[in-house]
């Protein structure tokens, strides 16, 4: 569903070249190299990559050039969750090499890809932040809406359609040879213990490109909720909905259980919730 008040973005037909640029993988494998970060499963460290960096951002534009570049798997670690004591997720580190890549894509998608996002995503885009979401659900709360959906999604990172996805982005570009590194990105698999999985569904947690794609797969739901009338602000794979009764507020999750069902999506059901404001801004109770 297309929401109304955007501008429909032209749609790109050639975008590799600018992927594979010179000056685009140098300038990424110096943010990289500025952030530092840990080797993926080939285990080349950013000191070990920076020692013969310029041979290898010359092959890495030679093969996204030649059609032969191929990701490795990401080696798979787990990390805890955060504000979720106990809990741990899945994330994957990508080689040093596939991280440029990422980013390198990442460039060049994001400004074709952000002006077709709902202004109620908050999440891993450039000039918005955990704030910026919280003031907007504060002023919801102020203007009495103060029942609220409470939502998590169920393993969202594992469970996005790759079909689907390679949809969405060719909506708004059809550049066969960006589609088919998107693909291979989301295919790679993973390498936990020796051991190599397939990934046949979900975008990869620790990616550089992940976070992108996420909101672009989620970009139809926020779509056909705003449309309806519903003050939805999603954080990543986080989302809440301000209603002003809970008639309202129950509605509201049945038609979002909907809309995540049409995405194969599916609601966390022992982390989803309905619950009314008390009066203060900064906290909920279970109604």
């Amino acid at each position: 569903m297309e929401n109304p008040g955007k501008t429909k973005p032209k749609k790109i037909h050639s975008l590799i070249d600018k992927v594979y640029s010179r000056t685009n993988l140098m300038l990424r494998w110096r943010r990289l190299r500025a952030n530092r970060g840990k080797g993926g499963v080939d285990r080349v460290s950013i000191d070990d990559f920076a020692a013969v960096a310029e041979d290898e951002l010359a092959s890495l534009h030679e093969e996204l050039r030649d059609g032969t570049y191929r990701p490795l798997p990401v080696r798979r670690v787990y990390i805890p969750k955060r504000g979720k004591p106990g809990e741990r997720r899945p994330f994957g580190i990508p080689a040093i090499r596939d991280r440029i890549c990422q980013q390198a894509l990442k460039n060049r998608l994001e400004p074709i890809l952000e002006p077709v996002f709902n202004d109620c995503s908050y999440g891993y885009r450039p000039g918005r932040s955990t704030h910026d979401a919280l003031r907007k659900i504060w002023l919801e709360l102020q203007a009495g809406y103060g029942w609220v959906v409470d939502a998590d999604l169920r393993d969202y990172f594992g469970s996005v359609s790759h079909e689907a996805l390679i949809d969405m982005v060719a909506e708004h570009i059809s550049d066969g040879r960006v589609l088919r590194l998107v693909r291979q990105f989301l295919t790679a698999g993973y390498l936990e213990k020796g051991q190599w999985f397939p990934t046949n569904r979900g975008t990869p947690q620790g990616g550089v490109i992940s976070p992108l794609l996420a909101n672009l797969y989620l970009t139809p739901f926020d779509d056909a909720m705003t449309q309806r009338g519903y003050r939805l602000t999603r954080y990543a794979d986080d989302w809440v909905i301000l209603c002003r009764t809970r008639d309202e507020a129950e509605r509201a999750l049945q038609e979002a259980q909907e809309v995540l069902t049409e995405l194969g999506l599916a609601l966390h059901p022992a982390k989803t919730r309905i619950v009314q404001s008390p009066g203060d801004s900064n906290s909920w109770v279970t109604s």
